[in-house]
């Protein structure tokens, strides 16, 4: 009889327990406010995607707590993950909208001197993950991929560790190729609008998606085009336009690893990072509500208005992919630094 009031009395202590827990989220967000930041400036394609999640994400966590959205632009990225990292409050309050290089540059260069550590952030998902595209003017001397390895072509960027940056210097270093970069723009809309301006010839490490919403005019009337997509694989896309892929300018296979290895990145293409030490139900919460929101019709609505694709990682997910990438053999990393070095691409 005993036995059996102990087991009656630990049941009983367990469903309040996950009641709790489960309380416990609904509680702390009530009235609250959460603050995404985006790691862009605004009016680009991360800011665009990180209001689209702002404007419905409330609705999906429990508590339905206010939701802000603020730009926090620099260094790539790197500046708002260093802000989630180290600064926000720690309570699932703060989420940042970042780019992927800014998690992957760490790999690259000297992750000792990095601000934070990208293994130790708690991912909540990512909203889109797609092959970055190389575009170009009507009218650059470079008419095709193969050009580049003869021509110069004046391309965009922002900082270091930006796709942008990182795309041109990849294939000048490995391959070959003669991209001259000018550097110092606040973010992808100041590159391409100063594309669009004659000031550079064109820009690589965009997506799609991103195009679609700035230059989608440009490159239905012929003025804009791409010149190649910068992935190994084979996508839907690069079979419907007859898109060549950079990794076809590959000498051998161990400069396609190199290749393929840094592309990785794009298969988290916009992810969503909070703070380290978030409690758990917390953290489930934010995930949870991350998934029903991309799956929301008012949101998938809104998508298509804004000719924006949403496509779901799920965080869980997306935190395996980044600690696997941190288990890269240190050899490959070796020489995958040595093929983002700017040096040879920074246009003097």
């Amino acid at each position: 009889m005993v036995s059996g009031a102990r087991t009656a009395f630990a049941v009983s202590a367990f469903i309040f327990a996950s009641a709790s827990q489960a309380q416990t989220a609904a509680d702390f967000y009530k009235g609250k406010q959460i603050n995404i930041y985006a790691g862009s400036s605004a009016g680009g394609g991360y800011d665009t995607y990180a209001r689209l999640l702002g404007r419905h994400i409330g609705r999906h966590i429990p508590g339905n707590p206010t939701v802000v959205v603020s730009n926090m632009p620099g260094a790539a990225g790197k500046t708002v993950t260093a802000f989630i990292a180290n600064v926000a409050p720690r309570d699932g309050t703060a989420i940042t909208g970042t780019y992927p290089q800014a998690i992957t540059d760490p790999l690259f260069t000297d992750r000792k001197k990095s601000p934070f550590d990208p293994e130790k952030l708690l991912y909540v998902g990512s909203m889109e993950g797609e092959s970055y595209l190389c575009f170009v003017r009507a009218d650059a001397p470079v008419k095709t991929m193969h050009d580049l390895l003869q021509k110069e072509l004046i391309v965009g960027g922002s900082a270091p560790g930006a796709s942008m940056v990182q795309s041109p210097a990849l294939l000048n270093n490995l391959i070959g190729t003669k991209f001259q970069l000018v550097m110092g723009y606040k973010g992808s809309r100041e590159v391409t609008l100063a594309a669009l301006r004659g000031e550079i010839m064109g820009w690589c490490g965009m997506g799609w998606s991103a195009s679609q919403a700035v230059v989608r005019g440009e490159l239905e009337r012929g003025e804009l085009r791409i010149l190649f997509q910068e992935n190994g694989e084979e996508t839907e896309l690069t079979r419907r336009l007859n898109i060549p892929r950079a990794t076809e300018l590959a000498r051998n296979d161990e400069d396609r690893r190199v290749m393929n290895l840094i592309y990785s990145q794009q298969r988290f293409g916009r992810p969503y990072i909070t703070t380290p030490g978030v409690p758990a139900d917390r953290l489930a919460a934010l995930r949870k509500a991350f998934d029903e929101t991309l799956a929301d019709p008012q949101l998938i609505e809104d998508a298509k208005k804004l000719n924006i694709r949403v496509s779901l990682m799920r965080g869980e997910e997306l935190q395996k992919v980044v600690t696997e990438l941190y288990q890269t053999p240190e050899a490959l990393v070796e020489k995958a630094k040595r093929a983002l070095d700017i040096t040879n691409v920074v246009k003097r």
